[in-house]
């Protein structure tokens, strides 16, 4: 019975609660207040102890502090990181052999420890072809092909650019910037437009819609064929109003815009599959 009372006594000496106040010094008016048990308390601690030992837990865990504990040095940023490392060292320790050999080389020139015979002689020099020192390389010869080309890309559209062309009355495909020219040399076969917001792409000539596709550079391509074998060429980053055979009238409107950043036009003009200077017949 003596061990039951005592173990009664314990349990109410746990939960029996005191009382923290705060008073005012002056009014000795109670400002605040709390009562606690031992046992309130004891279980308070506990849980935070429980909070702690889990948050501690998921830093080691979940972050890179584990790199820091013993058995863990196998990190997998720690592991590349060496690699990198060791390839740089590696990389240095080249360089310097190289820069090493070098200076030791230039050295020894300089000291005249290197026989004559070792270098190429001044009539060994006079006796290289000079054909072969002025023979072109590849490089040169592909910009050689590729200005020829251009040269005769520039003669034909001279020689295309009749007067039944300029004598058609053409609309401006849109209002704007003017971002790159035509420029067949740099393969630019059309001008490049920034255009405001809200405005609209219109077609130049009356004509019919050949193809509307979307290519590869995330671009809505539109052709439309107009009459005397004249073709007009519309890149945006918008989608067209207009379909594969449908008629449009010069002036009509293709698409309006709805986002500065997507305010691109892109556009060429082609007779008989030759490109056209768009500025030639409109002006931007």
């Amino acid at each position: 019975m003596a061990k039951k009372s005592n173990g009664k006594s314990l349990l109410q000496r746990l939960r029996f609660k005191y009382k923290l106040a705060i008073l005012n010094e002056n009014t000795l008016e109670e400002v605040w207040r709390i009562r606690l048990s031992k046992l309130s308390v004891i279980a308070l601690g506990f849980f935070v102890a429980v909070v702690y030992f889990f948050l501690i837990a998921f830093l080691i865990i979940k972050t890179p502090m584990r790199g820091f504990l013993p058995g863990y040095t196998e990190n997998l940023n720690l592991k590349n990181q060496l690699t990198l490392n060791s390839l740089v060292v590696d990389s240095l320790a080249e360089e310097v052999e190289y820069q090493t050999k070098y200076v030791m080389a230039m050295r020894a020139i300089m000291a005249g420890e290197i026989k004559v015979d070792s270098l190429m002689s001044s009539d060994s020099v006079k006796a290289v072809s000079l054909d072969y020192l002025l023979d072109a390389s590849e490089k040169e010869l592909a910009f050689r092909d590729s200005y020829e080309a251009d040269e005769a890309l520039s003669a034909s559209l001279g020689m295309n650019g009749s007067s039944e062309v300029k004598n058609y009355l053409m609309q401006s495909p849109a209002k704007g910037r003017m971002l790159e020219a035509y420029n067949p040399r740099m393969k630019l076969y059309g001008v490049t437009l920034s255009v405001e917001k809200n405005s609209s792409v219109s077609s130049v000539l009356d004509g019919v819609v050949i193809s509307s596709e979307y290519s590869m550079n995330n671009l809505y391509i539109m052709t439309i064929q107009h009459p005397d074998n004249i073709v007009s060429v519309y890149k945006t980053k918008q989608p067209f109003m207009k379909r594969l055979g449908d008629k449009v009238h010069a002036g009509e409107i293709l698409l309006t815009f709805r986002t500065e950043s997507d305010s691109y036009l892109e556009f060429q003009l082609w007779k008989d599959g030759v490109p056209m200077d768009p500025q030639s017949f409109i002006t931007f």
